[in-house]
């Protein structure tokens, strides 16, 4: 069976960047739009460089890979039904990082210049943006801040409360996630052996479930319970931070 085709204005419609332009915007950036399949992990922009196109991801992964010459390594991936990135299209400097897509990846590709020289006399377009970007800024932050706050079943159980909060997306609540041990890790947690410990811990207290190659998250309020526990009034700073997010 051919795969579906792609509806690239729907695509667009979807957006709440796009929404704001007028129908015939629209259909303008619809028809310079490319489709990219993707069949073996591939460099798309490389760090210190400006990324020539906002990208869809409708399957597999845009992931934003910082590699060092000592062998250090993370990546923070991106995954199907959100843009890669607002941040890279809009920002003024170039990028710190890599953008790479993973093995097997289809993404729906915008001009970059297109896509800015449609939005920048549309003050409510831009400010979706702002939106965008922001999301982006409150995960970020909030992961830097829990290194210093949580030990590592905490600082776990914080990533998850980000990735399924409703401004990242990356999780949802009684669903496997496209989260694997490996994309874990690679936030800090080590190696898989060791995020599988800290993920068994988590499921004896019945905060997660494992599939394979997957976690699923039954409760979200049961991971919040868990983070405040122990928290004087429940009010720190971290937990307000997740719960604004949800």
């Amino acid at each position: 069976m051919p795969p579906k085709p792609i509806d690239v204005p729907a695509i667009l419609n979807a957006c709440s960047v796009f929404a704001t332009l007028s129908d015939a915007q629209r259909r303008e950036l619809a028809g310079k739009a490319r489709i990219e399949h993707f069949t073996e992990r591939t460099l798309l922009t490389l760090r210190g460089e400006k990324p020539e196109h906002l990208r869809y991801i409708v399957a597999g992964s845009i992931d934003l890979v910082l590699s060092t010459a000592e062998g250090g390594y993370s990546c923070l991936p991106v995954f199907p039904g959100r843009w890669a990135t607002w941040l890279g299209c809009f920002g003024s400097e170039p990028l710190v990082h890599d953008l790479w897509s993973s093995g097997h990846a289809t993404a729906v590709a915008f001009p970059c210049r297109d896509i800015q020289k449609t939005v920048s006399n549309n003050p409510e377009a831009l400010r979706q943006v702002i939106e965008h970007v922001g999301e982006w800024t409150r995960f970020l932050t909030g992961w830097m801040l829990s290194f210093s706050a949580y030990g590592p079943e905490k600082r776990l159980v914080y990533l998850l409360l980000l990735a399924s909060s409703s401004a990242c997306g990356i999780a949802h609540e009684g669903e496997p996630t496209a989260l694997t041990q490996a994309h874990i890790g690679q936030f800090g947690f080590g190696s898989r052996q060791k995020v599988g410990r800290l993920l068994r811990g988590l499921a004896d207290k019945g905060l997660v479930h494992m599939r394979y190659g997957a976690v699923v998250i039954p409760s979200r309020a049961r991971l919040e319970d868990y983070i405040a526990e122990g928290a004087p009034r429940r009010s720190v700073a971290l937990d307000r931070a997740a719960r604004k997010m949800a």
